[in-house]
């Protein structure tokens, strides 16, 4: 069954109608967008959150010990970093989602990713350092890494194409933001069920 993740929360009745609908993962922004959180406001939103779901911490460049506070503060499971990945990420002894920006015509590898590793493949965009750009990619372009890895797909995932990303590459997960907002940082419910139904429905057993 294809994992859903849940990305950009702000809002606690988002989070709980997201739980409610039975998601994977839920995302938390602490850098620069449109839906960045402080740790204060992550560890609101995180704190009634069951221990099944996927806790995940967004950053782009921000240092490991940056990282590292918000993971103890807000009880994060796992990170999503837009930055090549170092050893001190390594030993922050959570699931680490590689964010790998995808042109339109990129050569995708899998140079310094471990086993463990879920890389999360967004959209490349020169105005967007951390994804977000509500714009989807050539998925025939990650055929290669979906089977060696455990991906997560993102950008630009809908209700209505979410389907066909599930059925072309099989992934481990699907990320989404805007496509299921019905402005920054606040969810649309109506979108939201939309969205899960659509990946259940097209999901493997």
């Amino acid at each position: 069954m294809t994992r859903i993740k849940i990305c950009g929360n702000t809002h606690p009745a988002d989070v709980e109608l997201a739980v409610a609908l039975g998601i994977d993962l839920l995302g938390f922004i602490f850098t620069t967008s449109k839906r960045q959180i402080t740790v204060e406001q992550g560890q609101q939103l995180a704190a009634g959150v069951p221990d099944g779901i996927v806790r995940v911490g967004v950053f782009i460049d921000e240092p490991t010990d940056t990282i590292a506070r918000a993971v103890d503060a807000c009880g994060l499971t796992a990170v999503q970093i837009y930055r090549p990945i170092t050893p001190a990420d390594r030993r922050l002894g959570v699931t680490l989602f590689p964010a790998i920006r995808v042109g339109e015509r990129d050569r995708l590898d899998a140079d310094g990713l471990h086993p463990s590793d879920h890389p999360l493949l967004d959209t490349w965009g020169p105005e967007s350092q951390g994804g977000g750009s509500g714009r989807t990619w050539d998925w025939t372009l990650a055929s290669q890494v979906a089977t060696r890895y455990d991906v997560i797909i993102s950008g630009g995932l809908r209700p209505t194409n979410v389907g066909d990303a599930i059925k072309q590459l099989n992934p481990w997960g699907v990320d989404v933001c805007s496509g299921v907002e019905r402005e920054p940082g606040r969810k649309d419910p109506a979108k939201l069920r939309a969205f899960v139904s659509a990946v259940r429905e097209a999901s493997p057993e």
